[in-house]
């Protein structure tokens, strides 16, 4: 009696190693995705333009080529991921700002003038997947400068910020330079972005920041909070917006194998007629 309850205690213990080998083999997938999740860089590519400047082959032509460039924003010093907080609270300042004012080198800073941005738009481009989130959207924005002076003209630029559900402002685009005349609308500034990877399918607020040419401070701040065009932008990486593809599979059927099926069939047909017959 003894022997059979030790007998059976060692298969009850061979039997519970097995379930949790099982169990732990069906999780490390689970583990795999997680631990990929934890570890995806978030990279963007971005490319600014005046809007006016551009048409929509440009535009076409511009988004093919953010798709096709080998360094994305975080790894070309246009954009740091850092947070909003972090970039007013240490002051830093902005890196790879290139000078593209046509000779607005010579300008110098109005501190007497007020900076505003007046509106923004977005537009969605490329959802390959047809799920409703794309991996490509454009912002455009009209700053305006009011200036106690004759000098009507100011050099400036832009950082823009993505949030996700309310979470934290992270830095994704630094723009060039760029002037603004008055309230003209005919310097409108656009920018458009591809997600590459590290961005699950969600809604996205934008931010925009506004600088003068030679000082610190923001001049002018426009936000989802200010205009519905910036909130909840339906987003995802590429990795997410794959097309479907239909996959129909084809099952052949050798001659040799119809042979074998013929000849049951008419096995079971001809054991039929003979019971039938008795």
């Amino acid at each position: 009696m003894l022997m059979n309850n030790n007998v059976t205690k060692t298969v009850n213990s061979n039997s519970l190693k097995q379930l949790l080998l099982l169990f732990t083999l069906s999780l490390l997938p689970f583990t795999q995705v997680t631990a990929g999740e934890l570890t995806t860089d978030r990279y963007t590519v971005s490319h600014g333009v005046v809007k006016n400047s551009i048409n929509e082959q440009q535009r076409i032509d511009i988004i093919e080529k953010n798709k096709l460039k080998e360094l994305p924003n975080q790894l070309n010093a246009k954009a740091s991921g850092k947070t909003r907080a972090d970039i007013l609270k240490n002051n830093t300042k902005p890196l790879n700002i290139i000078n593209k004012s046509n000779g607005a080198k010579n300008l110098n800073s109005d501190h007497y003038a007020d900076f505003v941005i007046y509106s923004a738009t977005s537009f969605l481009h490329e959802d390959y997947d047809g799920d409703g989130y794309y991996q490509t959207f454009s912002v455009t924005f009209d700053a305006d400068i009011y200036s106690y002076t004759d000098n009507q003209l100011g050099e400036v630029y832009a950082l823009l910020y993505l949030s996700k559900n309310g979470g934290p402002w992270l830095h994704y685009f630094t723009t060039d330079t760029f002037l603004i005349e008055g309230d003209s609308d005919l310097d409108e500034y656009e920018v458009i972005t591809t997600f590459v990877s590290g961005y699950r399918s969600d809604h996205y607020d934008v931010l925009i920041d506004l600088y003068q040419v030679g000082y610190n401070d923001i001049v002018a701040s426009l936000s989802s909070d200010d205009s519905g065009a910036l909130y909840a932008l339906p987003i995802e990486s590429a990795e997410y917006d794959e097309p479907y593809v239909e996959v129909v599979e084809v099952v052949e059927v050798s001659g040799g194998s119809m042979h074998w099926l013929i000849l049951i069939l008419l096995s079971i047909l001809f054991l039929r007629v003979k019971t039938k017959t008795i």
